[in-house]
């Protein structure tokens, strides 16, 4: 058998091969396609042609409801609409989740506690911090897991990000009690002079 010398018909006669079917007419594929409406066309080629055109993000997930300046995260707990749409725009899965644990419970309740409640390992005489709320955990790892599948469908990927959200809040408590002993220095430097 010799191979034809053009390409299109090369392509149907492979597709014929593939399928044990008869060979499939490109042209009149070609003509069966619909062209979008004039309108649409110009609008997909402009923004095709311009270097800063990201296809727009899908919705703010619509789960979350939206009542009197306050968006529900689910189970009663209530944020601030303002600062909840400037969370959706946080580069990262570490700074959301830090600045989500901030809205849901707060610098002054987040630096007298702790991510699970058991005493660090690296002080021999350290007291256990109570325990952050389970439930509002649950929260803040089901809006990192709708903030991930908006990216990913990969189960693998979603349940590694996931993995590191005790580590990101224990961080960012570490951070603000780190910011609350330089402060008490500062105090105190200043009141000795």
């Amino acid at each position: 058998m010799r191979w034809p010398s053009n390409p299109e018909a090369w392509t149907a006669l492979h597709m014929r091969d593939l399928s044990r079917g008869p060979a499939i007419d490109l042209e009149k594929v070609k003509s069966e396609c619909l062209e979008p409406e004039p309108e649409l066309r110009s609008t997909f080629s402009e923004e095709a042609n311009t270097s800063s055109y990201y296809p727009a993000p899908a919705p703010v997930m619509d789960k979350y409801i939206l009542d009197n300046g306050k968006v529900h995260l689910g189970s009663g707990i209530w944020v601030d609409e303002e600062k909840w749409h400037q969370l959706q725009v946080t580069q990262g899965d570490s700074k959301y989740t830090k600045n989500l644990a901030v809205m849901i419970w707060g610098t002054d309740v987040l630096k007298n506690r702790s991510v699970t409640g058991v005493a660090t390992k690296k002080k021999k005489d350290a007291v256990p911090k109570p325990p952050l709320s389970p439930h509002k955990l649950s929260i803040v790892r089901e809006c990192l897991y709708d903030r991930i599948a908006q990216e990913t469908v990969d189960e693998t990927e979603i349940a590694q990000r996931l993995s590191k959200v005790n580590k990101y809040i224990c961080e960012k408590i570490m951070d603000i009690n780190k910011s609350c002993k330089n402060e008490e220095r500062r105090e105190a430097k200043y009141n000795l002079q």
